[in-house]
């Protein structure tokens, strides 16, 4: 079911607000649509036959029935309290003449996980099936008044007015699909790793990092072999040496996705092939983590993995390796990364990594001069950011280009470890 907010752009692409266009014509076709399905509701409550014969003259209006949703209450969702599942089965008996059963699914999917997070004692349930109703009501446009819905469920508008509140702070950080309840929501949309991956496209839309964490386990529980969800959990983890672990497990999930066949089969091509892309992502934030870590000699060895596994290098770990190896003094295997493929490219990287590598060699030279001059010419703003002369970012920028401030901004923090460790060379380059 399409959410439309009554002061949206209507869907039918007038330009014109939802409710001055086409709100009234849906809430038409609404009420015939809820006359049908309650003439319905009596056959539904009866046995129903294993193959029923169609009605060619009926449009079939839901697959979801009365039955469903009340078996879905009492034997699929959990509950913390009795007395939650007990208010589930009120409020489909309250909305159950005037709503389609969809929309009945959603009232419960997000009393359910409203009552799990907050565990609230339910001294009336009328005010949280009117406060639900309400928000429903809001989110689709039906227009109910609080005042109609407390006289509805016999409650007084003040106290629907604080549980509206209530529901309102829960709804803002978790969604109308409640917490733990997005499992509801992908049921039966295809294997166990498919309906994982819709939830880690719903992590990768919350603005919340507490709920990326929580739409990241869930997949999870769906499918563990998801290197994916694991990746999110390491960006949203508080400190490194958590981040590393997720990575990880997030390795050894892609391996066991993959298969030890597969690896043998498709070394040298990985990137070209779409499954394998998780598994390369997760290796590449794990050598940056290690890099970062003070691990520099695990950071070299899962960097060369990812060049093994593809040598076309589309995620730019060449870049990464050459500093490691730099700042391990592995000079020779530095100079075979840089030559190879420079000649394919001209990045600040490699201009710059190229005075590193005569500094370790050779020392202070004329040799020097003329490659700095030449790193300048690919890209004049590193040493603005390498000396301190402009303020680098907290982030690495979104989009790089070649020669621009950006490419200074992503070298010089990805190789601030390296420079760091040659402060004389950083007093010779003050002076040019």
């Amino acid at each position: 079911m399409i959410k439309v907010g009554r002061n949206e752009a209507c869907p039918c692409g007038s330009g014109k607000k939802y409710k001055k266009c086409c709100l009234d014509k849906e809430k038409s076709a609404t009420q015939s649509i809820l006359r049908l399905v309650h003439a319905e509701d009596a056959a539904a409550q009866e046995v129903i036959p294993a193959q029923p014969a169609p009605e060619a003259d009926v449009p079939a209006v839901s697959k979801l029935t009365l039955p469903k949703l009340k078996k879905m209450v009492s034997s699929e969702l959990q509950w913390e309290h009795a007395a939650h599942q007990q208010l589930a089965l009120q409020l489909i008996e309250s909305m159950r003449s005037q709503y389609d059963r969809e929309l009945i699914l959603e009232a419960l999917v997000l009393w359910n996980g409203y009552s799990r997070r907050t565990k609230p004692a339910v001294k009336k349930a009328g005010s949280f099936c009117a406060a639900i109703e309400y928000l429903l009501s809001e989110e689709y446009g039906f227009m109910l008044t609080q005042a109609e819905l407390a006289e509805k469920y016999e409650i007084t508008t003040a106290t629907l007015s604080r549980k509206v509140k209530e529901l309102y702070n829960y709804v803002e950080e978790y969604g109308m699909a409640g917490e733990g309840d997005e499992l509801v929501s992908v049921q039966g949309q295809g294997t166990p790793r498919e309906q994982a991956a819709l939830l880690l496209h719903k992590a990768a839309e919350a603005a919340s990092p507490k709920r990326r964490v929580q739409l990241a386990e869930m997949a999870l529980e769906l499918y563990p072999d998801s290197s994916d969800a694991y990746l999110v959990l390491a960006e949203e983890s508080e400190n490194e040496h958590e981040a590393r672990k997720f990575l990880r497990a997030g390795m050894a999930a892609g391996g066991r996705e993959l298969g030890e066949a597969f690896f043998t089969e498709n070394k040298g091509y990985f990137w070209g092939l779409h499954e394998t892309r998780p598994y390369i992502l997760v290796c590449k934030s794990y050598a940056e983590s290690c890099w970062f870590g003070g691990n520099a000699q695990e950071a070299v060895q899962t960097l060369e993995h990812i060049l093994e596994l593809n040598p076309e290098d589309n995620t730019g770990a060449r870049y990464l390796l050459a500093a490691v190896y730099l700042y391990n003094n592995q000079l020779n295997e530095a100079e075979r990364m840089i030559k190879h493929y420079e000649a394919e490219e001209a990045a600040a990287a490699f201009a710059y990594d190229k005075i590193v590598l005569e500094y370790k060699k050779s020392g202070i030279t004329s040799q020097l001069k003329m490659l700095y001059r030449v790193a300048r010419g690919v890209n004049k703003h590193v040493p603005d950011y390498l000396l301190g002369v402009k303020r680098l970012p907290h982030n690495l920028p979104d989009f790089v280009g070649m020669g621009d401030s950006n490419e200074a901004i992503e070298y010089v923090i990805m190789h601030s470890r390296l420079w760091a460790s040659m402060p004389d060379l950083l007093k010779w380059m003050m002076k040019q």
